[in-house]
């Protein structure tokens, strides 16, 4: 074979690799299974236009923050989670909504900006969720603090018989149940409907004394209510997507959710 012909030869192979790899970076990004797709810009300006600029900015903020740490050990996930929604103000419900007690979606929390302990907490969990967190995994507990108020945090619990992780917007740190013992547990539930009914004296270990299943809390089934609602309107603005992905409605029991 004469120089020519190699040269020849070895530019068509290389023609050959170089080809599929300008296939594959043209190609749109694919997503795995348990991946948060980004929104569309529709989506913030269809929030800006209904709820103000400073909205939208702080939804898209949180927006980004669930994409850039979705991935990341679930240790870090919960320590970047907890210190981020502990930035959100603090207000009263009758300050904000004009009522004793109302539970707050995460959208109606970033787009007002504030929330209370309840407000705040269900911001964690739908970070989390969105994060990849499985939702088996999360609660939300009612609790006394060492002032005697009542109190609601997020709990993270890998399995059984391995301590909580405790998630407060009064403390910077999530530490496991066992070093909380300024916080009285009073009954904790899951979203699922799973009740526990808590004893707790604050010295020895936390015990279930009664657990329900299914039990509807009425502030929690109203706070997803409105929240399926606003999603469901803004699915025009995302082209069509839901803003919540099938993974998440799926593992929730969303009964409005139809697998394809």
């Amino acid at each position: 074979m004469n120089p020519h012909s190699k040269k020849m030869i070895v530019k068509f192979v290389i023609g050959l690799l170089v080809i599929p790899m300008c296939l594959i970076s043209l190609a749109p990004p694919a997503h795995s299974k348990n991946e948060f797709v980004p929104w569309e810009d529709a989506v913030f300006a269809e929030v800006g236009r209904k709820h103000g600029d400073a909205a939208a900015k702080r939804l898209r903020k949180v927006h980004d923050f669930i994409i850039a740490n979705q991935f990341k050990p679930v240790k870090e996930q919960l320590e970047l989670v907890n210190d981020f929604s502990n930035r959100l103000p603090w207000i009263a419900d009758p300050d904000i909504w004009k009522r004793a007690d109302y539970w707050a979606t995460p959208f109606e929390t970033v787009t007002t900006f504030g929330g209370d302990c309840e407000d705040i907490a269900i911001t964690k969990y739908v970070i989390l969720r969105l994060m990849g967190i499985p939702d088996d995994k999360l609660g939300f507990a009612y609790v006394q603090t060492s002032n005697k108020e009542r109190h609601m945090i997020l709990v993270y619990k890998e399995a059984k018989g391995i301590p909580g992780m405790i998630l407060d917007n009064q403390h910077p740190d999530v530490l496991p149940a066992t070093k909380r013992r300024d916080l009285l547990a009073i009954y904790a539930f899951k979203n699922d409907g799973t009740f526990y009914l808590i004893e707790d004296d604050g010295k020895s270990d936390r015990k279930v004394k009664a657990k329900v299943e299914h039990k509807k809390l009425a502030m929690w089934a109203s706070a997803k209510e409105r929240a399926r609602k606003n999603t469901a309107y803004y699915e025009q603005f995302n082209a069509g997507r839901p803003l919540v992905p099938d993974w998440i409605r799926a593992q929730s029991g969303d009964k409005n959710f139809r697998e394809n």
